[in-house]
C-alpha cells in the first residue's frame, strides 16, 4: 500500500479488517482523507508524517495504546474521530497545535488524566466528545473559553470541581452533556445565557443550591436532566416556559415545595420525573394538561389529595409511578383507558 504515493483518499470504513494497520500506510504523505472505522484493526503508533491530513476517522477498531504526540504534528487536519477503541494513558497536550480542528471525538475508550489545557487552543473546535473515558481533575477553564463550540460531552467520567459562571459565554451551545462525573458546587445563573441550548445534562453529580429562575431562559431546550444531586428549594416556575421540552427529570434531589401549576404549560412533555424528593402539596390538575405525557413518576415525596382527574386524556400514558406518598380518594376514571399503562 505504501507504494500508492498519489493517493489522496483512502476509505476501507466498514469491514471485518484485522490485524495491525501496515506501517507503510504512514508513506502516504499526500492522504488527506482516511476512513478506517468499523473493522478490527489494531496499530500503528506513528502517523505524524501524514502532514496532508485533513479528515482522519478510526473509530470502532481495537486500537490500543497511547494517542502518539506525533498527532500535534498534523497540523492540517480539521476532523479527527478516534471513538470505541481501546486507546489509554493521557490525551496528548500536544494536540493544541492541530489549530484548523473543527471536530474531535475520543469516546468510549480509557484515556485517563487530566483534558489537557491545550484544548483551549483549538479556537475553531465546533464538537468535543471526550465521554465515557476515566478522565479526572477539574474542567480546565480553557474549555469555557472555545465560543465556537456547539457540542459539548464530558459526561461519564470522574471530573470533578465546580461549574464556572464563564459557561455562560459559550452561546452557540446547542448540546452539554457533563453528567456522571463528580461535579459539586452551584449551577450558574449564567447558564441561561445559553439560549441555542437543545440539551442539558447534569445528572449523577454532587450539585447542591437551588434551580437558577434563568434556565427558563432556554427556550429552545427540549431535553432537561438534572437528577441524582443535591439540589434544594423549590422548582422554579420559569421551567414552565420551556415549551420545546419534551423530557424533564429532576428527580433524586432535595426538593421541596409544591409543583408549579406552570409545568401545565408545557404541551410537548413527553417524560416527567419528580420521583424521591421532598415535594409536597397537591397534584396541580393543570398536569393532566400534558396530552403527549407517557411517562409520570412522582413516587417517594409528601404529596397529599388526590390525583388529577383528568390524568391520560390521549391514552398515551405508559408509566405511572405514585408510590410512598399520601394520596386519597378514587383512582381518576381516566386511568381506565389508558391501554398502554404497563
Amino acid at each position: 500500500m505504501g507504494n500508492l504515493k498519489s493517493l489522496v483518499d483512502l476509505r476501507i470504513s466498514g469491514n471485518q479488517l484485522n490485524g495491525s494497520i501496515p506501517t507503510s500506510l504512514c508513506d502516504l504523505v499526500d492522504l488527506t482523507i482516511l476512513y478506517l472505522s468499523n473493522n478490527n484493526l489494531s496499530g500503528p503508533k506513528e502517523i505524524g508524517n501524514l502532514n496532508s491530513l485533513i479528515d482522519l476517522e478510526i473509530t470502532n477498531n481495537q486500537l490500543n495504546g497511547s494517542i502518539p504526540t506525533s498527532l500535534g504534528d498534523l497540523t492540517n487536519l480539521m476532523v479527527f474521530y478516534a471513538s470505541n477503541n481501546n486507546l489509554s494513558g493521557t490525551i496528548p497536550e500536544e494536540i493544541g497545535n492541530l489549530k484548523s480542528l473543527t471536530e474531535l471525538k475520543l469516546k468510549g475508550n480509557q484515556f485517563n488524566g487530566s483534558i489537557p489545557t491545550s484544548l483551549g487552543d483549538l479556537t475553531d473546535l465546533t464538537v468535543l466528545y471526550l465521554f465515557n473515558n476515566t478522565l479526572s481533575g477539574t474542567i480546565p477553564k480553557e474549555i469555557w473559553t472555545m465560543k465556537s463550540l456547539v457540542q459539548l460531552a464530558l459526561n461519564d467520567n470522574q471530573l470533578d470541581g465546580s461549574i464556572p459562571t464563564s459557561l455562560g459565554d459559550l452561546t452557540n451551545l446547542t448540546h452539554l452533556y457533563l453528567s456522571t462525573n463528580n461535579l459539586s458546587g452551584t449551577i450558574p445563573k449564567e447558564i441561561g445565557n445559553l439560549k441555542s441550548l437543545l440539551e442539558l445534562s447534569l445528572s449523577e453529580n454532587q450539585m447542591v443550591g437551588s434551580i437558577p429562575t434563568s434556565i427558563g431562559d432556554m427556550k429552545n431546550l427540549t431535553l432537561l436532566y438534572i437528577s441524582s444531586n443535591f439540589l434544594s428549594g423549590t422548582i422554579p416556575d420559569e421551567i414552565g416556559y420551556l415549551k420545546s421540552l419534551t423530557e424533564l427529570d429532576l428527580s433524586i434531589n432535595k426538593l421541596n415545595g409544591s409543583v408549579p401549576t406552570s409545568l401545565g404549560e408545557l404541551k410537548n412533555l413527553e417524560a416527567l420525573f419528580l420521583r424521591d424528593n421532598k415535594l409536597s402539596g397537591l397534584i396541580p390538575q393543570e398536569i393532566g394538561n400534558l396530552k403527549k405525557l407517557k411517562e409520570l413518576e412522582l413516587g417517594f415525596n409528601q404529596f397529599v389529595g388526590s390525583l388529577p382527574q383528568n390524568l391520560c386524556q390521549r391514552r398515551w400514558l405508559s408509566k405511572l409511578l405514585v408510590n410512598n406518598n399520601s394520596f386519597i380518594g378514587p383512582i381518576p376514571k381516566k386511568l381506565k383507558t389508558c391501554m398502554s399503562l404497563l
